[in-house]
């Protein structure tokens, strides 16, 4: 999957897949038009079914813990 295919599928800018993935779109620039990492490749098509990735998940119960 290239980020053009990621962006397409959850319908989205590049910033907006920065965010939904919590990256910096400096990150997703770096992937260019190659394909992108398996491990977000896999967190794309969780997002697109509905489901939220661990990664994303645990990552946003620490800013919540965070925050309290």
């Amino acid at each position: 999957m290239t980020r053009d295919e990621a962006c397409k599928l959850l319908e989205c800018s590049y910033k907006g897949l920065a965010d939904y993935l919590l990256l910096t779109t400096a990150a997703i620039a770096r992937w260019g038009d190659r394909e992108i990492p398996y491990d977000r490749e896999y967190e794309i098509k969780e997002l697109a079914a509905g489901r939220t990735p661990k990664r994303i998940r645990e990552a946003k119960q620490k800013l919540t813990q965070t925050n309290i």
